[in-house]
């Protein structure tokens, strides 16, 4: 008996005099206990537990720069590269598999922000799909099923209208879709 309510004494002693961080702390420390990433093929997963409670998104007037705050950051391809010409670079696009059987995935690594126009195109020129989505100027993904396309070669056409201030670009790429 005497050895618990030692024991209990202990703890509680430690309880009450323990520090911690307090809420002035954060812009200075990092309340970060564990974490680890992990890659399989091309996708890369960060993990953590415990992170600061400052997580925010902050950009200038025009929004043609953001910063954001917090350890795990989005990842961006040749950070310090932009490309203004008017047609994809090679590391803007990247599109696989190919051939493909079920989806064609597009990667889009641009930091141009506008609206993205996606049309496939069959051997005889005849539009077979349609998509639009929204770049932010941020990688975006996007897998596209193809199992309703028959057996052949496809001309896949990209065209980005830019925001204002921002560079409108196009390119075309040819995709094989097998059974």
């Amino acid at each position: 008996m005497k050895n618990w309510v030692t024991t209990i004494t202990m703890l509680l002693c430690i309880f009450m005099y323990a520090a911690a961080q307090s809420p002035q702390d954060y812009k200075q420390t990092v309340i970060n206990s564990s974490g680890g990433s992990s890659s399989h093929g091309y996708y890369q997963f960060e993990w953590n537990v415990g992170e600061a409670a400052l997580i925010n998104q902050m950009g200038d007037v025009n929004e043609k720069l953001i910063v954001t705050n917090g350890f795990l950051q989005p990842y961006l391809l040749y950070p310090g590269r932009n490309n203004t010409d008017n047609a994809f670079d090679v590391d803007e696009v990247r599109i696989f598999p190919n051939p493909a059987t079920h989806y064609i995935e597009i990667n889009f690594f641009t930091k141009q922000k506008g609206k993205l126009t996606i049309h496939f195109y069959d051997a005889l020129g005849k539009k077979v799909f349609s998509k639009e989505l929204t770049s932010n100027g941020v990688d975006l993904v996007d897998r596209i099923p193809i199992t309703k396309l028959s057996q052949g070669i496809y001309i896949l056409h990209i065209e980005l209208t830019g925001e204002e201030g921002f560079v409108s670009k196009k390119s075309s790429y040819k995709f094989v879709k097998t059974q």
